[in-house]
């Protein structure tokens, strides 16, 4: 057995949004790829212990789930001659990503391409199944485009298969109510996913989704409803806040302001439970493997709420509306881990602190089922602080604290 301890933490989110912080808690152990205990270093005793993490007091938090990537086959998005982004995001922080349907050039997502359909999706769960970005990451691909011609007996098979997602409807194919009835109801008789967008048109093949249309289908999750990245008029999204108990995720390629009309209209509700945070990557607005971070921050600083409650929007809630067993620091979870901190001459005094004040921020040190993948992110900013591994410290230094960063700022 495999034994690993992260000791010294400053503060533990748990990803849980009604939790927060977990109180009175420094370390956490780690046996194999899940989470054995958490709780005071003094009271977790075990043998054998291999790896010993110096979290320096900064702060752990849950890997983040990015749950909309519109992925091709591979580590590559074409569409902005991207290579390696997924592998990028995961030394940020992000361990999980999740197809919202896959694309790239000639990829079939038109309205009577059901054999193609059909066999992208399945091919996008296998290569996901064997291929994980980076050595590591956890990519959940494979998402079926509702076309013309796919019948029951489809699902079926592709369920089978370990096809378990339905691409956003309306990002390419049929998305009219009346065309998918049949469809949706197949999918929800073999637990597929569903996830249906909220937007104009936005690329060759999607379509408008209006609230009456997400209402008369009541999918999963309503996909980048803050826009995407155009956003529908503030009555639609009034609409949907008010007549339903829906997921609603929020992209940082959507729109800014409608997303913090948003937030502030679920703050007054007390619903926060709702809200998912994705990238909708990639787009014209380019692959961005630090999406989720930009999320977290746009959110906490704008919307002023803790940062705990915001990564939990990136976490636990993601998690929970997919049914995955990783996302939170609890026993017997899957032990995908950040430690994060904030950036050199930050303003916050934690990297909570930061993120509340609006300062990007990094990350030290990434665990994905209990081995260690990452220190530091390509893309993230500059950490102030670093982990021990051992005893020994355990930095990467990048091109970016050679340009921007003084060592006077780094606390070691």
């Amino acid at each position: 057995m495999d034994y690993k301890l992260i000791k010294n933490i400053g503060k533990i989110v748990s990803g849980d949004i009604e939790k927060g912080i977990i109180e009175g808690a420094d370390a956490i152990l780690i046996k194999d790829d899940k989470i054995e205990a958490v709780g005071k270093k003094g009271d977790i005793k075990v043998d054998n212990l291999e790896t010993i993490i110096d979290a320096q007091d900064m702060v752990v938090a849950p890997g983040f789930i990015d749950p909309h990537i519109h992925n091709t086959f591979d580590d590559y998005a074409p569409m902005c001659g991207a290579i390696g982004g997924y592998k990028d995001a995961l030394l940020g922080g992000t361990t999980t990503m999740i197809s919202e349907g896959e694309q790239g050039p000639g990829y079939p997502r038109f309205f009577d391409d059901s054999i193609g359909c059909k066999a992208t999706a399945i091919l996008g769960h296998r290569i996901f199944k064997n291929y994980r970005p980076g050595g590591a990451l956890k990519f959940h691909g494979g998402a079926l485009v509702l076309v013309s011609g796919l019948t029951e007996n489809d699902f079926r098979e592709m369920s089978e298969a370990g096809v378990w997602l339905v691409a956003e409807i309306g990002g390419g194919g049929l998305s009219k109510p009346e065309d998918i009835k049949s469809m949706v109801e197949w999918a929800r008789k073999y637990n597929f996913f569903i996830s249906m967008h909220l937007a104009p048109p936005s690329i060759p093949g999607s379509s408008s989704v209006t609230a009456d249309d997400i209402l008369r289908i009541q999918p999963d999750k309503v996909a980048h409803s803050n826009g995407g990245s155009t956003a529908v008029s503030l009555e639609d999204v009034d609409k949907l806040i008010s007549d339903s108990d829906l997921a609603l995720e929020m992209v940082v390629n959507g729109n800014p302001r409608v997303m913090k009309i948003m937030v502030d209209k679920l703050v007054k509700k007390d619903d926060l439970k709702r809200i998912v945070l994705g990238s909708d990557s990639p787009t014209g607005q380019a692959s961005m493997p630090n999406a989720i971070h930009r999320c977290i921050v746009r959110i906490s600083s704008m919307n002023e709420i803790p940062a705990e409650k915001v990564i939990a929007m990136a976490t636990g809630n993601t998690a929970d509306l997919y049914g995955l067993n990783t996302g939170k620091i609890e026993v017997g979870r899957e032990a995908d881990i950040v430690i994060l901190d904030n950036p050199p001459g930050s303003q916050g005094k934690d990297v909570l602190k930061a993120i509340e004040c609006g300062d990007p921020f990094g990350n030290a040190f990434v665990m994905v089922d209990g081995d260690i993948v990452g220190l530091r992110g390509k893309d993230s900013r500059p950490t102030a602080g670093n982990v021990l591994i051992n005893g020994k410290l355990a930095k990467v230094t990048g091109i970016n604290e050679y340009l921007f960063f003084p060592p006077r700022f780094n606390r070691y």
